[in-house]
Order: structure tokens, then C-alpha cells, then sequence
């Protein structure tokens, strides 16, 4: 059948809402006949039974296969094609990644600019973005995702005992972790007395919190046979990382360490990597940084080394030590406490940074963070990307079911008295509002720092569930009298702020 007449049919059976029979008919397709086009009306009519035919409980794996065709056929496609942009948009939407949705009905809106359903959609997202309630928030997902592990753990051990093909074992337990994670980089394995289930952040230390998160609630079920270990671990010292067709050790390295306060530079050379340097040098610095990995442990790299770089000349005798003896010194250097290689001492940590506050007119209210002359976060790539109006973190965030984003106070009411000092009262009545939250939503939120403006006082965080955070935020201020308002701002410049306390004319 020829394209035009393909979609004659299609949009017959659209007209009378068969979408099950418009699937039985294109998957019924040559694959010549499935053209772009065409797949792009089979991704529609998933969309369709994704969402149509069971309102109260979507399709989650039907909107995800809608996905995947259409990712599969985006670059036969004009890059505005609006179709292809407003479907993936939908699908985006009803999986709850309400950021990445709004990027596609935006670029949907430049084909068609008085598109009214693409408008719609746009202001719909808008709305999700500025309160980011989740048909599955993070909370939920923990607990499906396990659920399904448990019951599908066995299975992948068995895969694993049996010496299976490597790609099956990795498309199996990649299954069992979607539940939980939009994406994620895993290891599994056998140590000999237990299986090891290693969950990689890829030196993203907001993946390494939800790795926690996901972590703390495994069930007894699964710790019985399962490790649940955060970060790649250091390996055997005769171990060597093989790709494409090369070999490389560990013992084949030298490195060089510049110190820098609590942090490192680590520069490396080895005669493979200088010939893979001439060759590819992106691919030579990944490759050095999971030699790092391999040698130090993954938390060890992630926490003390700041950067990295690979010198294409043997180190002048003395300069340099074998790679195999890195973590010893690594040790010998940060090894103060006994949890300093540890995923969970890490996740303790924070960085403060000083900032130059924007100007604004005098007798002018700052806008949200603009006003921020300090600030200290264990991930401040949040903050940073809010000043510089990008998404990509905010939209991982919510790609996991994750509200990112800050509680922010008036300070112009907080004033010097003989018991304490305006700074020291403002950081005392946040960390109240803080240990207030802790003990009322705990379980539903991690703090990961905070912020001092002109204006305000900002508290930051990562909910799991942020209707319980939101809740318990209220109530606080609702028992206090000290400041007249308060609000939440998820870390995106392009939502309202929502208004958690205001007394009548405030």
C-alpha cells in the first residue's frame, strides 16, 4: 500500500476512536510501509490507549513504547515537525516528565504558533512544573520499583549463575530497575557468597542521593541475597579495562597529584593512553576516568578528585606514582575518619559559594535567588542552572518523579538585639523551620543546602513527596509569628512561585 493510502485508513479508524485496530493495522505493515509517517500515527495510537481507555490508571509501558518509536524515527524528521513534538509532548506528559514536555510543545508551537491544543498543553505544564505533584512521585517508585525487584530478583540471579549472555543480564535487570529510575548506569554480579547489585551515579551526586534513597529501603527479601552497594568499587590492582580492541591496566598508568585543599587534581600518562590520545581524546579521558574509578572506588574519585588530565610525556623520575598506589595515598591524605570513602559520609558534605547579587532598583523587591550574596549546596549545578535559566537538572529531576526546589522567607523582619545577631537569628530560624520539617516529613525529603539574599533566606531540597513536605511546611508557618510569608519555587525561572503563608496586606 502506498503512504497516502495508509493514512486514508488510519485516520478512518481515528475517526471512530479504534486505536486497537489502528495498532492491529500498522504493526500488520511491511516494514517498508512503515514509514515515518505511519509510526508516527502508531505512536499517536498508543498515546491514545495509553491514556483513553483507562483514564484512572494510565499505561505507563504503552506511553514508554510511544516514546521509543518515535525517538527511533526523530531524525527522519524535520526537526520543528510539529506532529512528532506535540505527540512525544503528550506522552512525556501523561509519563509525568512535565519539563522535557514542555521543551517538546514548545518546539511543537514554532510549525503552528496558534496551535490552541499545543497552547494548552503548554500552559498545563507550566502548572505541573510550578507544583510538581506526581502521579508516581519518587516515594512511590522506591516502593514499585523493589516491589518488582523482589519478585523478579530470582530470575536474575539464575541469569547470573548461568554464565548468561551479558546484554540479557543487563536488559533484565535494567527492566526490574525502570520501575524505580528513568535511567541509571548498574553493575551486577557474584562475589562469591552473595550477588552484588552496584548502583553507579556516573559522578552525579544527585543520582547518588536517589541510589540512598533507593538503597534504604530494600527489603529484607533482598538484602538476603543482594549487596546493594552505591559507587563502583576499587578493584583488584591486576585488574584492566578493555574496549573496542585495546587493554589497558591499571599498572600501566602513572599519575601525578596537585593538591588542592581538600581536593585534588590528578594528572595521568601511559603509553596506550597517548597513543589513544592522538586517536580520540574524549575517549581517552573516559577512559582514564574509570581507570580513576577503577583504582580509587567511585566515591573516592567523585569526592576528592576536582579534575583530571593526561600528559603525553613519560613524568620526570620522582614526579609521579604507579596508579596501583593512588588510593593508598588518597588515604594517607583525606583518610581522617573511617567513613571517608563512604557513599553515605559524602552525601553529608556541602560546598558554600559567594555570589554578586543582582542589581535592582532601591525600594524593589528581588526576584526569588537573585538576591543571593551566599550560598552553600552539595549540588549546586541546581542553583547554578536557575541563574543561568537551564533545565537539564531540573528536568532529570522531574524526569525521576523529584521536586527540586527551595522554601524562601522575607528577612527584613529579623533585627540585632543584645541575645543574638540579625545573621544568626535568620540561619537559627531556618534551621528550625529545617528539624521542623525533618521530624514532621522526614522520610519524604533530603535538605542539600541553603542561601542568604538581600531579601531573603532560602532553604533547599530534594522531595521524594512533595505534598508531605509542603504540608508540614505549612503548618509551620502557620504556628509562628515571626515572618509574614513564605513560599516554594521549584528551580526553574519559567513557573510561579507558590504561596505557602501570607498575612493580609503583606
Amino acid at each position: 500500500m502506498k503512504e497516502k493510502e495508509i493514512l486514508s485508513k488510519i485516520e478512518e479508524l481515528n475517526e471512530v476512536d479504534n486505536f486497537r485496530e489502528i495498532v492491529k493495522f500498522i504493526e500488520s505493515l511491511s516494514d517498508r510501509e512503515k514509514t515515518p509517517v505511519v509510526l508516527c500515527e502508531l505512536a499517536k495510537a498508543y498515546n491514545n490507549l495509553a491514556v483513553f481507555e483507562n483514564p484512572d490508571n494510565k499505561d505507563y509501558e504503552l506511553l514508554k513504547k510511544s516514546v521509543s518509536i518515535m525517538e527511533s524515527i526523530e531524525d527522519q524528521l524535520p526537526e520543528n515537525d510539529h506532529l512528532l513534538n506535540y505527540r512525544m509532548g503528550y506522552a512525556l506528559f501523561y509519563l509525568d516528565r512535565f519539563g522535557a514536555a514542555l521543551e517538546r510543545f514548545q518546539t511543537a508551537l514554532i510549525e503552528r504558533p496558534d496551535d490552541e491544543d499545543t497552547k494548552e498543553f503548554i500552559e498545563m505544564c507550566l502548572d505541573k512544573l510550578t507544583l510538581p505533584v506526581y502521579d508516581k512521585n519518587f516515594s512511590q517508585r522506591v516502593e514499585d520499583g523493589w516491589e518488582k525487584f523482589a519478585a523478579g530478583e530470582e530470575k536474575l540471579r539464575q541469569l547470573i549463575s548461568e554464565k548468561s549472555d551479558s546484554d540479557e543480564i543487563t536488559e533484565y535487570c535494567h527492566e526490574l530497575l525502570s520501575y524505580t529510575f528513568t535511567d541509571c548506569c548498574f553493575e551486577v554480579g557474584f562475589n562469591g557468597e552473595k550477588y552484588d547489585l552496584i548502583l553507579s551515579p556516573e559522578e552525579d551526586k544527585y543520582m547518588l542521593y536517589l541510589f540512598d534513597e533507593f538503597k534504604r529501603h530494600a527489603p529484607e527479601s533482598v538484602k538476603e541475597h543482594w549487596n546493594i552497594i552505591l559507587g563502583r568499587q576499587p578493584s583488584d590492582k591486576n585488574s584492566e579495562l578493555a574496549f573496542d580492541e585495546m587493554k589497558i591496566s591499571l599498572s600501566d598508568v602513572t599519575v601525578r597529584i596537585e593538591q588542592q585543599d581538600k581536593k585534588c587534581t590528578i594528572i595521568g600518562y601511559g603509553e596506550k593512553l597517548s597513543q589513544l590520545l592522538d586517536k580520540d581524546r574524549k575517549k581517552a579521558f573516559w577512559c582514564f576516568d574509570l581507570l580513576l574509578d577503577m583504582a580509587l572506588g567511585e566515591i573516592v574519585n567523585m569526592r576528592y578528585v576536582d579534575s583530571i588530565d593526561l600528559s603525553d610525556k613519560p613524568f620526570n623520575s620522582g614526579d609521579a606514582v604507579p596508579l596501583t598506589k593512588l588510593r593508598d595515598i588518597m588515604k594517607e591524605r583525606f583518610g581522617e575518619n573511617e567513613d571517608w570513602d563512604s557513599a553515605e559520609s559524602f552525601l553529608g558534605t556541602i560546598t558554600a559559594y559567594e555570589l554578586k547579587p543582582h542589581d535592582f532598583t532601591e525600594g524593589e523587591y528581588p526576584p526569588s535567588r537573585f538576591d543571593v550574596f551566599y550560598f552553600c549546596s552539595s549540588v549546586p549545578l541546581f542553583m547554578i542552572e536557575y541563574m543561568d535559566n537551564e533545565h537539564y537538572m531540573i528536568n532529570k529531576a522531574d524526569n525521576d518523579g523529584v521536586a527540586a526546589g527551595f522554601i524562601f522567607f522575607p528577612v527584613h523582619v529579623f533585627e540585632d538585639d543584645e541575645n543574638a545577631k540579625r545573621g544568626k537569628k535568620i540561619l537559627d530560624f531556618r534551621k528550625e523551620l529545617q528539624n521542623y520539617i525533618e521530624d514532621k516529613a522526614g522520610d519524604s525529603c533530603v535538605f542539600i543546602g541553603g542561601a542568604s539574599g538581600l531579601g531573603n533566606c532560602y532553604l533547599d531540597f530534594l522531595a521524594w513527596d512533595i505534598r508531605e513536605v509542603l504540608d508540614a511546611t505549612v503548618d509551620f508557618f502557620a504556628a509562628q509569628s515571626t515572618v509574614p510569608w513564605a513560599f516554594y519555587q521549584s528551580y526553574r525561572t519559567d513557573v510561579r512561585v507558590l504561596s505557602l503563608m501570607g498575612r493580609e496586606g503583606e
